[in-house]
Formats: structure tokens, C-alpha cells, sequence
């Protein structure tokens, strides 16, 4: 049987206070990159056949984090970018 494991990124710098990050390429703040390497440790009780990410480094950073436990690259790929919202990103 074949799963598809779906993985948010850890939070951003914007998401902890509220900012719409649409496109906007936000890194991981503290909290996030513990966010990612705790889900790494528990993903990696699964037979991880390959990990696919945008590659906004929120989501990539987090991605790389669950392939070094599993031992695996990852695939960027610009349609699994958040939408992008123009005039609001930024804005609370």
C-alpha cells in the first residue's frame, strides 16, 4: 500500500506574528526549526520512498530536515509554492 505523507512547514518568522507570507520566501524561526526536526524524528518510523518540497526555504528547510533523518534528497518544485497573495503579503 502506498501512503502520502503530508508535512506543513515548521512556523516562519511571519507566522508567529501573523504576517501573510503568500510567496514571500520567510526562513523558519527557532520554534519552527525544532517544529521540523521533531516531525523528522517521527516521520522517520516510515519507509520514505522520496520527499518533494516548494522550494521557499520554510518548506525546503524543513523538507531537508526530514531527508537527512531518512537519508534522502529532496525535490523542489515550484508548483507546491503557497499561492501568491500580491498587495497583502505582509500584511496581519
Amino acid at each position: 500500500m502506498t501512503r502520502l505523507l503530508l508535512v506543513r512547514h515548521g512556523r516562519s518568522v511571519w507566522n508567529a506574528v501573523g504576517r501573510i507570507q503568500g510567496q514571500v520566501d520567510i526562513e523558519l524561526d527557532d520554534e519552527g526549526v525544532r517544529q521540523a526536526q521533531r516531525v523528522a524524528a517521527r516521520v522517520k518510523q516510515f519507509d520514505i520512498a522520496a520527499i518533494y518540497s516548494s522550494p521557499l526555504q520554510r518548506a525546503r528547510v524543513t523538507a531537508e530536515t526530514i531527508g537527512t533523518q531518512a537519508n534522502l534528497p529532496v525535490v523542489c518544485d515550484d508548483r507546491l509554492m503557497e499561492y501568491q497573495f500580491g498587495v497583502v503579503n505582509g500584511l496581519t
